[in-house]
């Protein structure tokens, strides 16, 4: 009992709310394809790989005082007591923090000439000594770490003779990625690429070149500096309440801050993308809840001006299940207009986004996921009021002529 031509018939008589309910599933289905693709985007962003140790490392800063405060001496008698402490893996005093929001970059060339060209890469850049590898928990995959003799303790600017880069940066930089060896240009200077790091998370997660970031031998004797402790796992919430007494008991001429383990800074760095998925997830379960409240409602209405219609059906033979059938039938047809102009409208709102919001374009498989998440709806929707249709008695139906 798939009669399309009834089914046509009997829409065309009730053109307003068959349109209404039409528009209403172009309209769901737009929003709800392009917001999944959205929450898809903002959970790779969140879940990239890091190349950190993540669940072990904890941060913060210190900011001494005193004129009697001898920062080179005070660095390395700290890295020493906390190398020391039990449960600590590993420690670097550095300049910035990974997926902190807040660090250090430059431009990066492969000449001189290169650079006076402007054909130069954006990169973050971490200072510290031979102990940030470990204390990252950075894997290199070409080359060696920086030897002893290689780090410098300067209060000036000074120009290092030798760099560790990522591979990602690498890869943008020279052909196939062989950077081991290679010189490379920035703040004047050309220094040579010692060892090449597998993959190393920069400051800004929301930054092109959140990946493309060197590590130079630096250790600045700056009033201000932040610290990255790598500890055993179990051992981070000992650590984390423990950390400031221990280095204050030391020395107390300095102001301990914003100590936090990696975690909770990358939490608060993605705050934002984690909100827009918790939002759009709302509005995705309330588009499809109001659609199809509106299925229900336009179905039940139907059913009820229809009843003299479904009595003859039943008198003439037509069982239950083919009263639900073409309900279902009819819903369905709704359902493929409202999905394809919702297809098209879909298109149109993404270009929309990628050009003005430099969004990723929807890739092709949601929009089948959503016709099929539409057509399900759609489905469960219409089969309550179907099947309260087909309960209509012939009898009853007829009393009604």
């Amino acid at each position: 009992m798939l009669e399309i031509r009834p089914i046509l018939s009997a829409l065309n008589r009730h053109k307003s709310a068959t349109l209404l309910t039409i528009l209403q599933i172009a309209i769901t289905f737009a929003v709800v394809v392009n917001s999944i693709s959205i929450i898809n985007q903002r959970f790779e962003l969140m879940e990239r790989k890091s190349g950190l140790a993540e669940s072990q490392i904890l941060a913060f800063n210190i900011n001494p005082f005193g004129e009697s405060y001898n920062i080179e001496h005070n660095f390395k008698a700290d890295m020493e007591l906390i190398r020391n402490t039990p449960g600590v893996i590993d420690a670097v005093i550095t300049n910035m923090i990974p997926m902190s929001g807040s660090g250090s970059s430059t431009g990066i060339s492969q000449t001189q000439q290169d650079f006076d060209d402007n054909r130069v890469w954006n990169a973050g850049y971490f200072r510290g000594d031979n102990h940030i590898l470990n204390t990252l928990g950075a894997k290199l995959i070409a080359g060696r770490n920086f030897h002893e003799d290689e780090i410098i303790y300067s209060k000036e600017f000074v120009e290092p003779n030798v760099i560790l880069i990522t591979q990602s940066l690498a890869d943008k930089m020279f052909d196939n990625g062989d950077a081991l060896g290679k010189q490379v240009y920035f703040w004047g200077i050309d220094a040579t690429v010692i060892g090449v790091i597998d993959t190393l998370a920069g400051p800004w997660p929301s930054a092109p070149q959140f990946m493309d970031n060197f590590i130079q031998p630096i250790m600045a004797l700056s009033n201000f500096v932040r610290v990255i402790v790598r500890v055993e796992k179990s051992e981070m919430p000992t650590m984390l309440g423990a950390m400031e007494k221990i280095l204050l008991e030391r020395n107390p001429n300095r102001v301990i801050t914003e100590v936090k383990s990696l975690e909770e800074i990358k939490r608060r760095s993605y705050s934002r993308d984690y909100a827009m998925t918790q939002i759009l997830s709302v509005v995705i379960t309330l588009l499809i809840l109001i659609t199809a409240l509106g299925i229900i409602g336009v179905v039940s209405f139907n059913v009820n001006q229809r009843i003299k219609q479904i009595g003859i059906k039943r008198a003439l033979g037509a069982t239950k299940t083919d009263i639900i059938r073409y309900f279902i039938t009819e819903n369905l047809l709704i359902t493929s207009l409202g999905v394809f102009i919702g297809a098209i409208a879909t298109l149109l709102f993404n270009n929309y986004l990628v050009s003005d919001f430099q969004l990723t374009a929807v890739h092709w498989s949601y929009i089948p996921i959503g016709a099929l998440a539409m057509f399900l709806t759609s489905i469960l929707s219409v089969w309550a009021p179907a099947r309260k249709a087909s309960r209509i008695s012939p009898a009853v139906a007829t009393q009604t002529v």
